[in-house]
């Protein structure tokens, strides 16, 4: 009676071992249908701006923590993402609100550790275009100063900040996703990629695609071989 119950508890505590043939396919599976998922969504296009030179310079900086808001903005239907000129070395979290007739209509807030010089800040969409809305941006954390860019002109319309008002206006850019596809968009971007290099061609592309390809397969093969 003994023996068999050793027997059986022997048996009990024994670990299960994955077959590694499931697991590379289920990862692999994951894989493709993670590319399939991102490759079917639509990227963002530039649904309208305020900018009206590409270079912006500096209107001023606050140390820290700040804010700044500035009237007589457009905001496209179906914007989803804002994209306020700020720059600082690390970039904290950024909430923007957007106003009409002093009621929100909009509002959203970035991820922190944001670097350059835009960033970009995710909002829920409207169904109609809403003219004369201020545009207000704030946050608190920055490592250094927090410098506001954009065009630096006389204006009736001044971008005002903690430090006053700054001599022009914040530069502002409005994305919404576009009505293309990655996959539509693929040949056209490979095409462009392959474009400026010794070697010009969408055939550079195609080929580190099939050597990324010949890579996977090759690491599951031997994955396989030594399991």
């Amino acid at each position: 009676m003994r023996i068999h119950d050793s027997h059986r508890r022997y048996r009990t505590n024994t670990p299960v071992t994955a077959d590694p043939r499931v697991a590379l396919a289920g990862g692999l599976a994951l894989l493709a249908a993670a590319i399939a998922v991102v490759m079917l969504q639509s990227p963002l296009v530039l649904a309208g701006t305020n900018v009206v030179r590409p270079v912006n310079v500096t209107l001023g900086s606050v140390p820290g923590a700040g804010s700044a808001c500035q009237t007589g903005e457009t905001l496209p239907a179906g914007t989803t993402v804002i994209a306020v000129s700020l720059e600082t070395t690390a970039g904290p979290r950024v909430a923007v609100t957007a106003l009409s007739g002093g009621s929100v209509i909009a509002h959203g807030e970035s991820a922190s550790g944001w670097i350059g010089k835009v960033v970009s800040i995710p909002v829920a969409p409207l169904k109609r275009t809403v003219r004369n809305v201020t545009i207000c941006v704030s946050f608190a954390g920055a490592n250094e100063l927090m410098l506001f860019l954009g065009v630096r002109r006389p204006t009736r319309n001044p971008a005002r900040s903690d430090v006053g008002v700054l001599p022009g206006r914040l530069s502002i850019e409005y994305l919404r996703p576009g009505s293309s596809s990655w996959w539509s968009l693929a040949l056209s971007v490979a095409r462009r990629m392959g474009l400026g290099r010794a070697l010009a061609g969408t055939w550079i592309v195609l080929l580190v695609a099939a050597l990324m390809a010949t890579s996977i397969v090759i690491a599951s093969w031997l994955t396989l071989r030594e399991s």
